[in-house]
């Protein structure tokens, strides 16, 4: 049994699922950079839609973005934090602490627009691909329907 006099900020599961949606919105309005890889997922979800992906390749997309949206929240949240440890002063230990956290979301930025891109380009290429058997095709067929000569 929980002691009632618990330094809990919430009582229960639905205050806290409001407080954690209300401290997200307040990260991607306060936050630059994860503002930015929130307008991200949004924008390459619709560009993937538009394009005519596969559902699964929309999944993964939508996936390796939510990961990166993860890992800036994450890097944004341990960059505050160890400022205020440290109080701003210079230590070889944060600022190591600090660059691990950044090169976990340079990795996860680079796995999702890589994997972004493999899939665009894969439907762009399948689309060329489909356009030149349809044009091959037609001249085929055009062709075909020639008169005979005498």
């Amino acid at each position: 049994m929980r002691k009632s006099n618990c330094t809990d900020k919430y009582n229960n599961i639905w205050e806290s699922t409001v407080g954690a949606a209300t401290g997200f919105c307040a990260a991607i309005r306060h936050e630059a950079k994860i503002r930015i890889v929130f307008l991200f997922l949004v924008g390459v979800t619709a560009v993937c839609m538009i394009a005519d992906v596969g559902y699964f390749q929309i999944l993964m997309v939508i996936f390796s973005w939510v990961v990166a949206l993860i890992c800036e929240i994450f890097n944004t949240a341990m960059e505050k934090a160890l400022d205020y440890a440290s109080g701003k002063e210079y230590h070889p230990l944060i600022r190591q602490g600090k660059d691990y956290a950044a090169a976990c979301t340079f990795v996860s930025l680079v796995f999702a627009g890589s994997l972004t891109l493999f899939v665009l380009w894969e439907r762009y290429i399948e689309e060329g691909r489909l356009r030149t058997k349809t044009f091959r095709a037609v001249s085929l067929s055009c062709g075909q329907n020639k008169p005979e000569a005498l």
